[in-house]
């Protein structure tokens, strides 16, 4: 490690290079460095999002694209791509109503985002909610106590910048009467259903990376219930990572959601295995997952 931040320190501070393994270090916050857009990789996933709504059949569909934190850099001083070339075809093509967060990352990014991890924080997830929330026609919840459950997250992007100047980030988490009667179950497998007496999963020992609080971290199908009386209706999300920090906040409005990630099983298993008539169905995806891993809508 020490041999790597070496190198990382002579490469931007000696050389005057902007870059380390592909991630821009600019004061305390690591970028991803977004660069090169896979335009097929895209179409594929607006068409396999078409053939979802064309077998779910429902008619209350929408979608949301979501940026990375590198879109709010300088693209006239770091080499970008646009990463509008992926959320555009899709929202075009896409026969479900349009919920823009584009232009999420353009400002209070150092609030919305980790210092050096690609996800948003919780107070970043909690402002993408109320604009979700309001292209949903709900009305965004507001009263929340926040509470940290670790101050030393190493994010994902932490390793890849190798700086001695990232500091290690905070997860909070938000709470209130709903969300702390919220449980989950995990479909993990045939017979393997592990189930929890709230929508946060506890950080142990054991536990390879934090952010793994929220829903307990990637999976194939994960079952929100919420309790509450004013709770009502089905809400399904085709998803990856980025809608996990989000989801207590949207269950507050629903009895049950449901978060399905198509990289972890099989379209046909999700959507017999799930009982879709009525839902509200959500398709939240991060322009990364799109642009670089043909898994996302399989």
């Amino acid at each position: 490690d020490g041999l790597r931040s070496l190198k990382s320190f002579t490469e931007r501070q000696v050389l005057r290079k902007f870059e380390n393994n592909e991630v821009y270090v600019v004061g305390d916050f690591v970028y991803d460095k977004f660069y090169g857009i896979e335009h097929g990789r895209a179409a594929t996933a607006a068409q396999r999002m078409n053939e979802i709504i064309e077998d779910i059949g429902e008619d209350a569909v929408y979608l949301s694209m979501i940026p990375t934190k590198a879109k709010g850099l300088d693209d006239g001083r770091y080499l970008l791509s646009d990463q509008n070339e992926i959320a555009d075809p899709i929202k075009d093509s896409v026969d479900a109503t349009y919920i823009d967060l584009m232009g999420f990352s353009d400002t209070d990014t150092q609030e919305r985002y980790y210092g050096a991890d690609p996800h948003w924080t919780t107070s970043g997830a909690q402002a993408a909610y109320e604009v979700l929330a309001a292209g949903l026609g709900l009305r965004p919840v507001t009263e929340y106590e926040y509470e940290v459950a670790t101050d030393e997250y190493v994010g994902s992007e932490y390793g890849r910048a190798a700086a001695w100047s990232v500091p290690l980030d905070s997860i909070e988490l938000a709470g209130n009467t709903m969300i702390d009667s919220m449980s989950l179950c995990r479909v993990e497998g045939v017979d393997q259903v592990p189930c929890f007496d709230s929508i946060f999963v506890p950080i142990t020992e054991d536990t390879v990376d934090a952010y793994d609080i929220f829903l307990g971290g990637l999976g194939p199908i994960i079952e929100v219930t919420n309790p509450h009386p004013s709770a009502e209706g089905h809400l399904v999300v085709f998803k990856d990572s980025y809608a996990h920090a989000i989801a207590p906040f949207l269950a507050q409005h629903f009895a049950e959601v449901t978060l399905i990630d198509l990289r972890y099983v099989q379209r046909d298993y999700a959507l017999d295995y799930v009982d879709t008539e009525g839902a509200t169905i959500l398709f939240l995806y991060s322009t990364s997952v799109i642009n670089t891993d043909a898994r996302a809508l399989n």
